[in-house]
């Protein structure tokens, strides 16, 4: 049977990559700060999962602390840069914002 810290680190790990490959393939703006939120937190989870095996787990928890705070103001500046760019061009598109702004 797989241990817990095996399990984190595979739901992390798959997790970061769906958000990657969501970025990717998405065509909206706001779908894409969607996708990057869920690749912070595979990695948030693989980072904690990481930390469970060894004795200083003070040091991961902190930086699965500090990553979650600056993913959350990353997060909120990005929806105010999606807020702005809907507000001029009233498209979330990225192909749609390339084609108005040229």
């Amino acid at each position: 049977m797989a241990s817990d810290q095996a399990i984190l680190l595979v739901t992390g790990t798959a997790l970061l990559f769906i958000g990657v490959a969501s970025i990717g393939v998405s065509k909206n703006l706001m779908k894409s700060i969607m996708s990057f939120q869920v690749a912070v937190f595979g990695a948030n989870l693989a980072l904690f999962a990481s930390g469970l095996g060894f004795g200083s787990r003070l040091v991961s928890d902190t930086f699965v602390a500090l990553s979650v705070l600056v993913g959350a103001s990353v997060e909120s500046v990005g929806l105010a840069i999606v807020v702005v760019v809907y507000r001029k061009y009233h498209t979330l598109n990225p192909d749609e914002i390339r084609r108005l702004r040229g």
